[in-house]
């Protein structure tokens, strides 16, 4: 059995570790018996050889085992969770394109946290907005089978991480556990799309999802370093569908027949002013904020077959929300 020790001088030869051994390593620290001396040695051995798909492919398994899972009835189910990091100071985009995709008729399991890396995280801006974060995981699942939404809180959902989050914070650098997330969602999503702030990440990340397992998912990076679909000249997208890396594409404005938008058009200061944008595009306001959830939300419906363009996307979300029905959907989900 490979130690710390030995998982240690391993990566500071350069070797990358199987996803066997980082699956042992990852368990004794969420199980609470690995020193903080020793996980933060080995998250720093990692961070500077760079991650590689077997550690985080066994990283994940080994989280998975650990998280509190919420069953549902549903046979498709989103996440739009991503991985963060790109520091663009842009509203809660993800968690918008979640309730709208969701009055379109796809249920989503919506992974989040408080903020991290950015001015607002997904927890921080549905509590602005009236939805009760702290939830038990079978009031998750009620949530998710009787309305189609829920929020699955990674503090609530991912108990054994209280084991690594003080040597986390003593560190102050992203790691390995900052790709884990989105690779985690507690409801088993079947599809995802997936934001990452950089390429690197999104190659590794989308060979994960590949062995890892999902129907189908789109792994996105913006040419603005957003973790997001952008409307800023293109968006980077992987498709993986089941074991295999299937595609690549570059979604334009045009794909989705809308005006270019520049990043510093998205921003909001914190959850407050992120709540107040997301209000108002679920009021039918127009502008640059509506247009990338629109565009957003085009990408999640031609992931899960809803439709057969971006365009014809934008179209379906635009009525969506002109009719109230994504409103609609927050209030449920506030509701309950």
């Amino acid at each position: 059995m490979t130690t710390f020790d030995d998982a240690i001088q391993q990566a500071q030869r350069n070797e990358d570790l199987s996803a066997d051994q980082t699956a042992v390593l990852i368990d004794q620290m969420l199980s609470g018996e690995a020193a903080e001396d020793q996980i933060g040695q080995l998250l720093l051995a990692l961070r500077e050889k760079g991650e590689a798909v077997s550690e985080i492919v066994g990283a994940a398994t080994a989280m998975r085992r650990h998280m509190t899972r919420i069953p549902h009835r549903h046979d498709c189910l989103l996440d739009t969770c991503g991985t963060g990091g790109s520091r663009s100071g842009s509203f809660n985009i993800s968690t918008a394109v979640a309730i709208v995709t969701a009055a379109c008729g796809v249920p989503v399991a919506k992974h989040g946290n408080r903020k991290a890396t950015s001015v607002t995280g997904s927890a921080d801006v549905l509590e602005e907005l009236g939805v009760g974060i702290e939830s038990d995981a079978d009031q998750v699942a009620r949530r998710l089978d009787e309305i189609g939404l829920c929020f699955c809180f990674a503090v609530k959902l991912h108990p054994a991480m209280r084991h690594v989050v003080g040597i986390r914070r003593k560190l102050g650098v992203k790691t390995l556990f900052n790709l884990l997330g989105p690779l985690c969602n507690p409801a088993g999503a079947t599809h995802q799309l997936l934001g990452t702030s950089n390429v690197d990440a999104q190659e590794k990340i989308a060979a994960a999802i590949a062995q890892l397992g999902t129907r189908r998912s789109f792994v996105v990076h913006a040419a603005d370093g957003q973790d997001e679909v952008c409307l800023d000249r293109y968006t980077a997208a992987v498709e993986v569908t089941g074991n295999q890396v299937s595609g690549r594409s570059r979604w334009t404005p045009e794909d989705f027949g809308l005006s270019p938008t520049d990043v510093t058009a998205l921003a909001a200061s914190g959850p407050a002013e992120s709540a107040a944008i997301i209000r108002r595009i679920l009021d039918g306001h127009p502008g640059p904020a509506r247009d990338t959830v629109l565009a957003g939300v085009a990408a999640a419906l031609l992931l899960t077959d809803k439709v057969t363009s971006l365009a014809d996307g934008v179209s379906q979300a635009a009525q969506v929300i002109d009719s109230g029905a994504a409103k609609a959907k927050l209030e449920q989900l506030a509701r309950a």
